[in-house]
């Protein structure tokens, strides 16, 4: 199979990953085939893909003709043989739960073509396990989204030592195709690439909330106005290259002794926790929200995350690609 052959694409399940991924490709001019369990999610899900291509729109980055056009692309189905039946690509964005994800892509390998790709969205599990009873493994790949799917632009692809090359390569030339900007992972490795750099940086912040060295606010306007505004145009190894070797070498021999190395969970996440409060969704984590944050509110907090997402995504890759 080549990339050219790829002409219909499935994403399994519709929730806040699958139908972000969906409109990803809707967007690259590919005809989705979209599946969840009942026809309720999906109606949903069809709605707020439509709430976020006018989002694109209003943004400036699609016309308005191609919010009806990305619809007019989209068939969702609540039957599984459907769904996969037809597909050349097919992406899993089911629940993180093991069997679940073992039964559902053991059904598809019975349902969908022989040379059909299929792909798990997993960020927690290995796709050695999930693709357990999978006969062929050589077409599984990783394609590991971050949310919001329909605007962060990288799309980590990870390869397992089954996964062929010609696999891996049309997996990460179709995210090309879509505008995406994927990043290869040889082989698969818990937390895959951002992840882990990810994690590694949230227990030092974790580390300095407890013990007090700065605020909430005063740690996160630190992040957003240094290492965020940085990173978004220059990546950390980059940066380093740009300071000197050396230089950082000395950064490091002085103050890797005292950053935070524990391998279990802040006791910064526990006390919040114990004391019943889940961020955003409780009306309290490490920032105050309103007594009575209702789901409207929710969703008005969504929609500004997302405006803010997509001004930077205009600013920084479609205008650099553009030039």
């Amino acid at each position: 199979m080549k990339l050219e052959d790829i002409k219909n694409v499935t994403v399994l399940g519709s929730g806040i990953m699958g139908h972000g991924i969906a409109q990803s490709f809707l967007m690259g001019g590919y005809p989705v085939m979209l599946f969840d369990i009942s026809e309720p999610i999906l109606a949903t899900a069809k709605a707020h893909v439509k709430k976020n291509l006018e989002l694109f729109f209003k943004s400036g980055l699609i016309e308005k003709t191609e919010i009806e056009a990305s619809l007019q692309r989209l068939t969702t189905t609540t039957d599984l043989e459907d769904a996969v039946g037809q597909a050349d690509f097919i992406i899993e964005a089911a629940p993180e739960d093991l069997n679940l994800k073992q039964d559902l892509f053991e059904k598809i390998e019975s349902f969908c073509g022989k040379k059909t790709i299929i792909a798990s969205n997993t960020s927690s599990l290995t796709l050695k396990e999930i693709g357990e009873r999978v006969k062929n493994k050589s077409r599984l790949v990783v394609t590991h989204w971050f949310n919001p799917p329909h605007i962060v632009p990288t799309v980590e692809v990870v390869k397992t030592e089954d996964t062929s090359d010609e696999t891996a390569d049309i997996a990460y030339g179709l995210m090309e195709k879509i505008k995406k900007s994927p990043v290869l992972v040889n082989w698969e490795i818990p937390g895959f690439i951002v992840n882990r750099i990810q994690i590694a940086m949230v227990r030092e912040v974790l580390n300095l909330y407890k013990k007090g060295v700065a605020s909430a606010a005063d740690i996160d306007r630190a992040v957003r106005g240094s290492m965020g505004f940085r990173l978004a145009s220059i990546g950390p190894l980059l940066t380093i290259d740009l300071g000197g070797v050396k230089l950082w070498r000395s950064v490091c021999a002085n103050l890797l002794p005292h950053i935070e190395s524990g391998t279990t969970p802040s006791a910064a996440l526990d006390d919040l926790i114990a004391e019943g409060n889940d961020g955003i969704k409780s009306g309290k984590g490490f920032y105050d929200y309103t007594v009575d944050f209702s789901e409207e509110d929710m969703d008005k907090a969504i929609a500004q995350r997302d405006q803010e997402f997509l001004n930077r995504l205009k600013n920084l890759y479609l205008d650099r690609q553009e030039s």
